[in-house]
């Protein structure tokens, strides 16, 4: 496992944010501290992050995050060869300005893992997209703002999940409709049981046992039957043919298309009598 360097001060100039896209695998990093607060969202992969105020290490998958605050002695490694997340770091008087602002202040005592609400998720893609853009006077000038914005995002939330009452969230649950929204997001692709487990940062027991769990069928069925839907959708306009349908939700044989039609209970379109 590597050795990953760190920084105590990651903001210069005036700067009261940077968010930084951190792809390395299999790396640790020394107990250290930070001068800035510490955001991290993992993207692939699961972080473990070690918190002097906390009595067991955090495991942060994709979809959560964790809040380190200043001076707060910490270390984080990550194990799988591919690994990315994002690392933002915000001035503490920019944390202040936006906690008078919502007239809330951020818990410091005891560090969680917090889930990532869809504003910020939302900030975060537009980050990563900033982050090809051109390094000219404008280009940089974007960047500033966009960090700003990913950093007020991070402090919003991180405000908004410790008003939540404890026991109000029911992680797994939580955890089930982000990889349901995962799997209709991919369905045009041929998606591994192995591949969702690292888009989430767990084994591929877990994965299978927790899904069942919550709907109570299998990833399998539920992928295969929102391509019948997401197909039977299609099939409803006449300039898509079924061979079109098909490869749209990922299924390269109109006739075993037909099949999934037949055992998930959908009528057959007419368009599959032209095949």
């Amino acid at each position: 496992m590597r050795h990953y360097p760190t920084a105590p001060t990651h903001l210069t100039g005036n700067r009261v944010a940077d968010v930084r896209h951190v792809s390395v695998g299999e790396y640790r990093t020394e107990a250290h501290v930070h001068d800035e607060y510490m955001f991290l969202l993992p993207r692939t992969g699961q972080l473990v992050v070690n918190i002097e105020s906390n009595v067991s290490p955090l495991r942060v998958a994709p979809m959560s995050f964790v809040m380190v605050p200043p001076q707060c002695m910490h270390d984080t490694h990550g194990y799988k060869s591919e690994q990315e997340h994002f690392a933002v770091y915000i001035a503490k008087d920019f944390v202040t300005h936006c906690e008078r602002k919502a007239g809330q202040r951020l818990a410091r005592a005891k560090i969680a893992i917090q889930t990532v609400p869809q504003p910020l998720l939302q900030v975060i893609r537009l980050a990563a997209d900033t982050r090809y853009r051109n390094n000219n006077e404008l280009g940089l000038y974007r960047k500033e703002l966009t960090d700003q914005m990913v950093a007020a995002s991070c402090i919003e939330a991180g405000l908004a999940s410790a008003a939540l009452p404890a026991g109000g969230i029911d992680a797994r649950r939580e955890l089930v409709s982000d990889i349901c929204s995962y799997l209709d997001a991919t369905l045009d692709q041929p998606i591994s049981l192995d591949r969702v487990a690292n888009e989430f940062g767990t084994s591929r027991r877990t994965l299978t046992r927790t899904f069942r769990d919550v709907t109570g069928e299998t990833i399998v069925d539920y992928q295969s039957r929102q391509r019948v839907r997401r197909a039977a959708l299609l099939l409803q306009t006449r300039q898509v043919t079924v061979v079109a349908a098909a490869a749209a939700v990922g299924i390269d044989s109109p006739s075993y298309l037909a099949q999934l039609f037949r055992k998930y209970g959908e009528p057959l379109p007419r368009s599959f009598k032209k095949i």
